[in-house]
């Protein structure tokens, strides 16, 4: 029961591991992550759907990566072999991937905000269909990476 209170207090060293793991997965910096609002929500979200110890194993191993990479590429290879290549730590990763870019856990939308602030969008440099809209006259601009 302690590692439950102590983990479920977001100003904790847990937290920043979550984040950092997320900004490592995901390709997005921190502070993109943070700009969607949803930071604090999706870390405890994870908590009430997992068990602690199985959580804060995945933030461990996350920590243990970022302790001993001095390098990009180092990280890119240690998260590739012992999370990626791990059977276990790669579900957990695919569930955070999959938060962030689709706001989903396990298929359902964490709320309407996850939806509406899913990476995807950036990603396809859209608009999440009747959530946000592009703008007067965006139709007017040709699109991203066009060829018209």
């Amino acid at each position: 029961m302690i590692i439950i209170n102590k983990i479920l207090n977001v100003d904790d060293y847990y937290f920043d591991v979550f984040m950092s793991v997320s900004e490592a997965l995901t390709g997005f910096p921190v502070n993109e992550l943070q700009s969607t609002g949803l930071a604090e929500t999706y870390y405890t979200h994870i908590l009430k759907k997992l068990e602690a110890a199985t959580f804060e194993e995945f933030l461990t191993v996350s920590m243990n990566i970022f302790e001993k990479s001095s390098s990009p590429e180092q990280l890119k290879a240690a998260i590739a072999s012992e999370i990626m290549d791990n059977p276990g730590m790669n579900e957990m990763a695919v569930q955070v991937i999959t938060l962030w870019y689709l706001g989903t856990w396990e298929g359902a939308y964490i709320n309407d905000l996850s939806y509406q602030e899913g990476l995807v969008w950036n990603v396809m440099h859209a608009h999440p269909p009747g959530a946000k809209q592009p703008g007067f006259k965006s139709w007017a601009i040709q699109p991203v990476n066009s060829n018209l």
